[in-house]
């Protein structure tokens, strides 16, 4: 079987992931089969509908090998013929470096929005704020993806009015320093004091972010942790990219579904964005850090994205270190299928669900 077909969600100490317990919550559609742990003992467990099952060479694993059929839309049948007519984004150093070097502005918020919402910017801060149904208690912090070396793009304007329509809360947009240019440390000290400043106005914060901005999310959350700052009360992140040293083995079984990315160019923009830090170091590369303490997160990652492995690698992780991870890994989506609302309706399903996750955050204190 080849490993790009399957994914390993053994847990440390049971060998298999428990139906109830351990934290992490598997969303999406799933069927219930009986399985044998280490322990001798039969216990339910997860599985993708049509997924075919067997043991793995070590007791301790088990790989789920997805149908060939899938459970793709049409809709996102159709966005995988046309985005393989096109080269893939970010396929070498070169190409990517080009691309950092000659990044437009900002798109700024979309003319269909502007009857809706109200947006301000102010220094590199965007605060967007629905006309109608303007909701007290919290706000949401997004951070865009873009290999920490492209700003924020129009199609990233749709999940920002997704939310905001969803949960009635106003967002918060940090235009964050961006490689080459400069270094994770400067975005850091860029948006923490964002995020003190969101805290002490309106309460409760949730960060979203996508690729590269579900990382920088998560490398904030852990150095609020360490520093005893107020941490972010949850964090939406959708295909985080957990480990720039693109170094996973699995990525290469994942690459040929990929339609997307490309490993030299994201190496390359991870070194830039490391700076004079380790790409490895857990500020850079959450997966290598320590994951307790954090807040509750919700993960959409597609398994046709070569940032897969290492996300789920990453859930699987911060589940074992306590934390409360809810993770849907969607057949056929592409990186940041988010992206694609309303066109597919696997992204409207992706806002529906972070919006009650949000609902849920606001209310659980």
């Amino acid at each position: 079987m080849r490993s790009a077909e399957a994914f390993d969600f053994g847990v440390e100490g049971t060998g298999l992931v428990p139906l109830r317990g351990a934290g992490l919550t598997l969303l999406g559609q799933w069927r219930r089969i009986p399985a044998m742990g280490e322990d001798g003992r039969t216990q339910r467990i997860l599985v993708p509908v049509g997924a075919r099952v067997r043991p793995g060479a070590n007791r301790d694993r088990l790989l789920i090998r997805k149908s060939e059929r899938g459970s793709m839309s049409l809709q996102m049948r159709v966005f995988h013929f046309c985005m393989g007519l096109v080269p893939p984004l970010l396929h070498s150093e070169a190409a990517t470096e080009q691309m950092a070097l000659h990044a437009p502005q900002p798109a700024p918020m979309p003319a269909r929005m502007r009857g809706r919402f109200t947006a301000t910017c102010d220094k590199g801060i965007t605060r967007v704020f629905p006309k109608r149904g303007l909701r007290s208690g919290g706000v949401l912090i997004y951070l865009h993806g873009g290999a920490y070396a492209y700003p924020m793009v129009a199609g990233q304007w749709g999940i920002v009015e997704g939310l905001i329509d969803r949960t009635g809360l106003p967002v918060i947009i940090p235009d964050y320093p961006l490689a080459p240019a400069h270094t994770a440390t400067e975005a850091f000290d860029f948006v923490q004091p964002i995020i003190d400043e969101a805290q002490a106005e309106f309460g409760r914060v949730i960060i979203f972010g996508d690729s590269a901005g579900g990382g920088l999310a998560l490398s904030l959350a852990m150095q609020r942790r360490d520093a005893g700052a107020r941490q972010v009360d949850g964090l939406v992140l959708y295909a985080p990219w957990v480990d720039v040293t693109m170094t996973n083995p699995a990525i290469e079984d994942v690459q040929g579904r990929d339609k997307i990315l490309r490993v030299p160019g994201l190496a390359w923009a991870g070194r830039a964005w490391a700076g004079d830090l380790d790409p490895a170091d857990p500020r850079i590369s959450p997966l290598y850090g320590d994951l307790s303490a954090l807040p509750p997160m919700l993960i959409f990652q597609g398994d046709a994205d070569i940032l897969g492995p290492d996300t789920i690698e990453f859930a699987r992780a911060a589940t074992r270190a306590g934390v409360d991870v809810r993770l849907r890994v969607e057949p056929g989506g592409f990186h940041v299928y988010v992206l694609s609302v309303p066109f597919i309706p696997e992204a409207v399903a992706a806002l529906d669900r972070s919006a009650r996750f949000v609902t849920g955050v606001l209310r659980s204190r």
